[in-house]
């Protein structure tokens, strides 16, 4: 069995999950990387009044080049001005309120001030210099969508019309273990034919690069009985199990038998390189992801399954359609049977090009190619590429985003 195509196995992946219908209120402060759980409207006029945009004078009347103007007071910032009359100046300041009766500001290097009166050495328009009221926003607007990731903008955008607390969806429950009777947890003797469990870590430090909460189960031997225990523990107090290994066709492969005990297998092996032996389905109705076992497989089916399946159950949008960069190889690269993310990190020629360079060994065991990598280019099937061919870039650091 060849395996479904990367694109469709997710859609259809994301198309069985439903966002989280619990939400929380949280200060602002604590909102970062969370997903809003509504619509937020601008409860206030963002600015509230007009504001000056630089340093300079509020003018009220007409302004031509060469008028004389009396300066009759200042505005500094965070003050409430009196109003201006006709054909006269006020001192203001950046981000200052702008006084009733003023229709622009002049720059302070475009006049010269002797005493209490300043002279234009420049004609200006109505509304020039001016910040409007509302110019940012409007009450009754809507600032941000429901499914929205907050990051430092949009807590910006949120304390500026005023909001200390917002609605955000409750943190995803991820249940993780990984299997296998040859993996010791680091920092134990090595035994003859053991290894140690490096996709446990680094499973439970991308969930938590992820904001999710995290259940941690460990890591479980190669034991039916064991499996199926862990797995519907798991499905009672979780919104997604994912599991690293023994979803396979070998003997001791026993979590790919176990699901379909307790649930179902909707999905087994994806046309793709690395990363071919993936299944998910549910596990008595909580989704289930089980990750192949080779753990440069494991981080990128992760990316490429398991966060877009954590965006959805937080209410964003699954992010599985957004353009790739694309950049050049800095080598040639043959043909594969399947389409395959490469280990590549970004390099300079000595004519400043951008390049993507290969890592030497694309074996899926070997972590030692992701620590040095920065993303992976994907390769198309049956192409020969050579240097100087743009390919699919993925950054890592657009993964946990």
């Amino acid at each position: 069995m060849r395996g479904e195509r990367l694109t469709a196995a997710q859609h259809r992946l994301v198309a069985q999950l439903t966002r989280i219908s619990e939400s929380e209120s949280i200060p602002l402060e604590a909102a970062l990387g969370r997903y809003l759980a509504d619509d937020v409207l601008a409860p206030v006029d963002v600015p509230p009044r007009a504001v000056s945009l630089y340093d300079g004078y509020a003018l009220a009347g007409p302004v031509v080049s060469d008028s004389i103007w009396p300066v009759v007071g200042e505005s500094f910032a965070g003050d409430s001005p009196p109003p201006l009359s006709t054909n006269a100046a006020m001192r203001i300041f950046t981000g200052s309120v702008l006084p009733d009766g003023a229709n622009a500001v002049i720059a302070q290097e475009a006049v010269d001030r002797t005493g209490d009166a300043i002279r234009l050495n420049e004609s200006i328009s109505p509304g020039d210099g001016v910040r409007p009221r509302g110019a940012d926003s409007r009450q009754g607007d809507c600032i941000l969508e429901a499914g929205t990731r907050l990051d430092a903008p949009q807590l910006g955008l949120l304390a500026s019309v005023g909001h200390g607390f917002v609605s955000v969806v409750r943190k995803p429950r991820i249940a993780v273990f990984t299997t296998g009777n040859e993996l010791i947890q680091p920092g134990e003797p090595l035994a003859p034919g053991k290894i140690y469990n490096a996709n446990h870590p680094m499973l439970v430090g991308a969930l938590s690069r992820l904001g999710v909460t995290v259940l941690d189960l460990g890591c479980l031997p190669d034991d039916a009985d064991r499996l199926r225990a862990a797995l519907a523990g798991a499905a009672t107090q979780s919104d997604l199990v994912i599991t690293s290994g023994g979803v396979s066709v070998g003997e001791a492969d026993f979590v790919r038998q176990v699901v379909e005990e307790l649930g179902r297998v909707d999905q087994w092996r994806v046309f793709l390189k690395p990363g071919k032996p993936l299944a998910f389905g549910d596990v008595a109705g909580t989704p289930f992801i089980g990750l192949p076992g080779n753990p440069v497989s494991t981080f990128v089916t992760f990316f490429l399954f398991v966060r877009p399946a954590i965006r959805v159950l937080s209410g964003a949008d699954p992010d599985i359609d957004r353009p790739p960069l694309r950049l050049p190889l800095a080598e040639s690269r043959p043909a594969g049977d399947r389409p395959e993310f490469v280990r590549v990190r970004r390099t300079r020629d000595g004519a400043g090009q951008t390049n993507l360079s290969v890592f030497r060994n694309q074996n899926s065991g070997l972590l030692s190619s992701m620590a040095w990598a920065d993303g992976v280019a994907l390769m198309p099937v049956g192409v020969d590429l050579v240097a100087g061919d743009v390919v699919d870039y993925f950054p890592f650091e657009a993964w946990y985003l």
